[in-house]
């Protein structure tokens, strides 16, 4: 309280007691004394208020930079996590594109191993036509030339020789003779040429001759065929270790095309999983930052909060000393100037004034409070205070009319006003405390279902879009498979008729050799007697037998021909039907572990639909809540600091007209005690 305030209070007593039978300067003093006393303990118990609320604010402000630590650690290990799943990521593609490279590489291999098996199998063919072709020459000539060394000299004819020199030129030419047996064949042919030369009609020095060349040659021949012979069973071994070995580069080749296919599926199968966890830690990152943001504005809101109460407690305890201050100083002018006149004006009971009547001084103190309460009313336009204002209004009248005085009631009607006020303040703190706490929690709980809902769905579109994948490649190697089987029923179909067609032209081709050697038998049996006849037939004989021979040579080639046909074919069928079995086992496996697969995420699609629901329900019955609280709050909340303002100004104005009233009630009191004093003592 100010100088001024405390000298017009002064005065104001002054003049009440102006009238009384006592010395009012005591009851002055002792009225300022007391009033320190009261300012004392009010100001202890702001400052015991100050230092609850001082140590609130440093327990809240640690516990949020705890909270706010805790967040800052829990985003540095989201933001690790959304790293390392980056890098996961990164990995993963690396290792995808290593596997492709690698598929790319093996197929490549594969095509190219394929590529030489086929040529291999060209030259391997034509290789062993050649030689089949010289094994049949080598026998036709051994043959011939063994026979023409059986009918003697005369026996040579021009048609023999140049059989027998054709052939020999063409062994000349193969491949596999060497330099040697070749100038022997080469020699034994010029001296071919030299006895047609010489004479057509073979001679005994001829025939001799021939003798002599053709022996070593029919050696070298059996030598040569059974080269030849061996040769072409080297080189079908030779085809046969290339066929393995093809075989098995093939497989090799496919099994790093399988587990590279598989590598590369479980590298993108953990790259999706990866993903998906960093899409995860992301949506809790977002949540922490805004938690982190969200604690640091209300940090910085306690800190100001906080540092305005310690500035108003410092303005009321430095408004409070000086106000004990003025009032220490009052009381020592009084002490000082004042007690020597009182005790001159006050020193006999004849001479004290009577105390005045204090009926009127409350009625105007009653009405000058009635006013009070109609402007606040008006003011903050207050059906309470208006109530109490026709209630205080309502009392005057019946106090003018009975004669009682009405003061005690239009204090209790206002004392009672005031307390129903602050209880009103408390109400609507702790209404907007409940709303404030269920509102806050009630949202954090719609955010988390609504997050969980968010998160389901996306882990069902990811395991149906998973599952979808799957069982569209399941069709696919289902519809493979059926290639696969319809294209092996064809081969099949084609193998069997192959091997028909060979049965009956094998079994054609042995008869017909059967025939020939049959023949050959009889008529050389017949004409390599010693019987004239068949000397004089020899010729023409010997020209048959040549023709039979041929004929046999041409039956046994095709025959060997048609043999080695059907094996490649059914080397060949052997081949593709191994490859349709793996590759219809590799089809097989990919079905049953993608079905198998798509089957758990189908039901995992189902667990988590189910979850989502259950959510959802949980969800509907929060926003359900939420819009109660907010019909029950909201207007209460956006009015809140008004209506606290209102009621906190209506109540300051009531205690003001209070304190007036209650001033005048403890003056009045005095004064009448004081009178009483005085009768006494005068009695």
């Amino acid at each position: 309280m100010k100088m001024s305030s405390v000298l017009i209070t002064l005065s104001v007593l002054t003049m009440g007691y102006c009238n009384d039978e006592a010395n009012p300067t005591s009851k002055v003093i002792e009225l300022i004394e007391n009033l320190q006393s009261v300012m004392i303990k009010k100001g202890e118990a702001s400052q015991g208020i100050y230092n609850e609320f001082s140590a609130w604010c440093t327990e809240r402000a640690q516990q949020l930079g705890l909270e706010v630590k805790g967040e800052k650690l829990q985003k540095k290990g989201l933001e690790a996590e959304i790293d390392s799943g980056k890098a996961t990521i990164q990995s993963k593609d690396i290792k995808i594109d290593h596997e492709a490279e690698d598929i790319t590489t093996s197929e490549t291999e594969k095509i190219k191993s394929k590529s030489v098996r086929g040529k291999e199998e060209a030259d391997f063919k034509e290789e062993e036509n050649e030689l089949i072709e010289v094994i049949s020459m080598l026998k036709r000539a051994k043959s011939v030339v063994e026979k023409e060394l059986s009918g003697g000299a005369a026996f040579l004819q021009t048609s023999n020789i140049n059989t027998i020199v054709s052939t020999l030129k063409a062994m000349v030419q193969a491949s596999f003779i060497a330099d040697e047996d070749a100038a022997k064949l080469t020699s034994f042919v010029q001296s071919l040429h030299q006895s047609m030369d010489n004479d057509m009609e073979l001679s005994a020095p001829a025939g001799s001759v021939y003798s002599s060349s053709s022996g070593g040659v029919v050696a070298m021949l059996a030598d040569l065929l059974d080269k030849a012979e061996r040769e072409l069973s080297s080189i079908r071994g030779e085809e046969e270790s290339s066929i393995a070995n093809y075989k098995m580069k093939k497989q090799a080749l496919s099994d790093e095309i399988k587990f590279s296919k598989e590598d590369k599926s479980d590298a993108a199968s953990d790259k999706s999983a990866a993903a998906e966890e960093k899409a995860i830690d992301e949506g809790d990152l977002g949540m922490t930052v805004k938690d982190i943001q969200a604690d640091v504005k209300t940090l910085a809101d306690l800190r100001r909060v906080c540092i305005a109460k310690v500035e108003e407690f410092t303005a009321m305890a430095k408004s409070r000393d000086a106000e004990l201050k003025a009032l220490a100083e009052a009381k020592k002018v009084i002490k000082e100037s004042m007690l020597g006149a009182a005790a001159k004006t006050y020193k006999s009971a004849a001479s004290l004034i009577q105390v005045r009547t204090v009926s009127a001084s409350h009625s105007a103190l009653a009405r000058q409070a009635l006013d009070t309460v109609k402007k606040l009313a008006g003011q903050y336009e207050s059906s309470s205070l208006a109530q109490l204002a026709s209630r205080i209004t309502a009392t005057l009248r019946s106090g003018a009319l009975t004669g009682e005085d009405p003061f005690a009631k239009v204090v209790g009607m206002i004392s009672d006003m005031i307390a129903q006020l602050e209880q009103e303040v408390k109400d609507d703190a702790n209404k907007k405390e409940y709303c404030d706490k269920e509102l806050a929690e009630t949202k954090t709980k719609r955010t988390d279902h609504a997050n969980t809902i968010e998160a389901l769905t996306v882990k069902i579109d990811q395991n149906t879009a998973r599952s979808n994948n799957l069982k569209d490649q399941v069709a696919k190697e289902q519809a493979a498979l059926a290639e696969i089987a319809s294209s092996q029923a064809e081969m099949d179909k084609i193998r069997n008729k192959e091997n028909e067609e060979y049965t009956e032209e094998k079994s054609e081709l042995e008869k017909g050799l059967d025939g020939v050697k049959k023949a050959l038998t009889t008529l050389q049996n017949y004409y390599g007697t010693d019987n004239k006849d068949h000397q004089t037939r020899a010729s023409a004989a010997g020209q048959i037998i040549s023709l039979l021979e041929t004929i046999e040579g041409d039956f046994s080639q095709s025959l060997a021909e048609l043999e080695a046909g059907e094996q490649q074919s059914a080397a060949d069928y052997e081949a593709e039907t191994q490859d349709n079995k793996v590759a219809s086992t590799a089809k097989e496996e990919e079905v049953s572990a993608k079905t198998k697969e798509f089957t758990a995420l189908d039901k995992k699609i189902a667990d988590q639909t189910n979850d989502r629901k259950s959510v959802q329900t949980e969800l509907d019955a929060v926003e359900e809540y939420l819009k109660k609280l907010k019909k029950e709050c909201i207007n209460h909340m956006t009015h809140f600091e008004e209506m606290q303002e209102r009621r906190g100004a209506e109540i300051a104005g009531l205690k003001e007209a209070l304190n007036i009233l209650e001033t005048e009630t403890s003056f009045v009191q005095t004064a009448r005690r004081l009178r009483g004093t005085t009768q006494h003592a005068l009695v």
